[in-house]
């Protein structure tokens, strides 16, 4: 790890000293005693961690992060308080986008471990950052399609959210399955494959607390999540050889009914691609294991696109998948897994082991049940 810039912020001197003599061996040490002094060296240095006291004159250290969204928004923070309301404290923290609390009197060696993992997490957020950039510089450079970069994008979705691993290949497949089973014409096919595979691209922009988050997303964490397909649709960009592609990456939430996202689309002005894909994501949503929870399998799973067909799913997709998996999916899966005679681009599944992913989905949950268990 590099050293890196981090601002502390209390009103209290000896607190300041306390928080340098800690951290000061590894890292730069930015001193300010009050929130307005925070903001001031914010906007002249290149700060990667803020810990800030939360109980200060004039200015919080929440509203102190909060000011600092403006200035430095992929800064990591940290808040230290004594707070007993835990609602206010939740409250505080989705607020200022806060990493963490950590209660006082902290610990010397569990601060200098948390601000390690916090720079890591920033590192990593620089790395994907990138990634995006690269990965959309490539894409527009290339006029003829690389199996390659396909595959490169699907594998950085795989390595960021590893608890999906293999998902957007799966996906895939089902959907040029129940394209062929509706006779769709080769060329559609090919975009519907390259769609399956890309649908997902843009959860490299998402940051991982989304991501891996064990519970219920706020409306905020939401509102980012469903950003998803517009930004997939960016990263592939404007190349030729993905237009169509490209509108069916954007529009596969869109719902049969108008409810959907992006743009409430309904109904057959919905891309034929992009109503395949969205059946497609729901039935491997549901039949594969995830760390968090467990398939629901293929019954309940043909149930639910029944069920939500004519409102959320179009149901002539749902009838032809229903076509593929009467006998509970069985030979779906093995043509997808083992037999995959009608890619078009070559693709061959990723060698994952199920049983071995969601190492990173596991690790936040246990770190956010850590954290639960140190609440006041």
């Amino acid at each position: 790890m590099r050293r890196h810039k981090i601002l502390v912020v209390d009103d209290e001197v000896p607190n300041l000293r306390l928080l340098r003599r800690v951290l000061s061996e590894e890292h730069d040490i930015f001193e300010a005693a009050s929130g307005q002094e925070g903001v001031n060296l914010l906007e002249k240095e290149e700060i990667s961690l803020i810990i800030t006291d939360q109980r200060m004159p004039s200015m919080t250290g929440v509203q102190l992060l909060e000011q600092s969204l403006k200035i430095r928004p992929d800064a990591i923070k940290i808040l230290l308080t004594g707070y007993t309301d835990v609602q206010a404290l939740i409250d505080a923290i989705n607020a200022g986008h806060v990493y963490k609390y950590i209660p006082k009197p902290w610990d010397a060696d569990e601060l200098k471990l948390t601000v390690r993992r916090a720079l890591e997490a920033f590192e990593l957020k620089e790395r994907n950052d990138n990634l995006v950039i690269e990965l959309s510089g490539a894409l527009t450079e290339l006029e003829n399609l690389s199996v390659g970069t396909i595959r490169a994008l699907a594998d950085a979705l795989d390595a960021k959210c590893d608890y999906t691993a293999g998902h957007s290949l799966r996906v895939s497949r089902i959907a040029v399955l129940i394209g062929r089973q509706m006779g769709l014409p080769e060329d559609t096919l090919r975009d519907i494959e390259l769609g399956g595979i890309l649908h997902d691209i843009g959860k490299i922009g998402v940051p991982e607390s989304i991501l891996w988050k064990p519970d219920k997303l706020t409306a905020e964490e939401r509102s980012i999540m469903s950003r998803h397909p517009v930004k997939s649709a960016e990263i592939i960009g404007d190349l030729k050889g993905l237009v169509r592609a490209r509108e069916y990456v954007k529009h596969h939430h869109e719902f049969f009914d108008g409810s959907g996202y992006p743009d409430g689309l309904e109904g057959e002005n919905i891309p034929i691609g992009a109503r395949i894909i969205l059946v497609s994501d729901a039935y491997d949503a549901m039949t594969t294991d995830r760390p968090y929870r467990k398939a629901i399998g293929h019954v309940r799973a043909i149930e639910e696109l029944r069920k939500l067909a004519g409102t959320q799913f179009d149901p002539v997709v749902v009838t032809n998948l229903l076509s593929l998996t009467e006998d509970g999916g069985k030979e779906m899966d093995k043509i997808i897994a083992e037999q995959f005679d009608e890619s078009f681009i070559g693709l061959t599944l990723a060698s994952v082991d199920p049983a071995k992913t969601g190492r990173q989905y596991r690790e936040e949950a246990e770190r956010r049940a850590r954290l639960a268990g140190s609440e006041p």
